[in-house]
């Protein structure tokens, strides 16, 4: 059964708006407590995502092979094999390419008639340009077992100068994996 990705995309998109991220080029990682990570052998993608000035983008051609070689190389290093199907996690990946602030919500008092309401709360982001985050979901509970947030600069290069900075960005987050 498939996850409802735009749920997953807002957890992480919520992770990445109310967790302090780090400054650039720190990494912050996020294990679920409990978690048997020797359990894990097998993972499979989805489509990596990017939030652009447009809005979420699936699959950007010179951001996402870069993301998927270096997520890859560090899964491998964990012992965890690549498959097209099934897997013991399933590897969803946010690459924020500008930095923009966002208004989420404006909730208001009263009823459906908001005509004459008052604004009480209103809730935003502020998209930090060149995040990788990466967020691991086990297959079988479909909950998050481990996310990490890199803040290293990926935006605004060609695909050259930024596959050592998504290499870089992966290998610090995977050396906090937990196995």
């Amino acid at each position: 059964m498939p996850f409802n990705v735009w749920k997953t995309t807002s957890l992480i998109l919520l992770l990445c708006s109310t967790l302090s991220l780090p400054l650039a080029g720190e990494t912050k990682t996020f294990p679920t407590p409990g978690t048997d990570f020797a359990q894990f052998k097998t993972y499979r993608w989805a489509a990596p995502r990017f939030l652009a000035k447009t809005g979420i983008v699936e699959n950007d051609p010179v951001i996402g092979p870069l993301v998927k070689e270096a997520v890859d190389g560090e899964l491998a290093k964990k012992g965890l094999t690549p498959v097209t199907e099934g897997g013991d996690l399933e590897v969803l990946t946010m690459v924020m390419l500008d930095a923009s602030p966002q208004v989420e919500a404006a909730y208001y008092a009263g009823g459906l008639d908001m005509a004459y309401a008052t604004p009480i709360s209103v809730m935003g982001r502020y998209n930090r340009k060149g995040t990788l985050v990466v967020n691991l979901v086990d297959t079988k509970t479909k909950k998050s077992a481990w996310v990490g947030i890199d803040s290293e600069n990926l935006a605004g290069a060609g695909q050259e100068k930024n596959k050592g900075k998504v290499g870089k960005a992966a290998e610090k987050m995977f050396k906090k994996y937990p196995k």
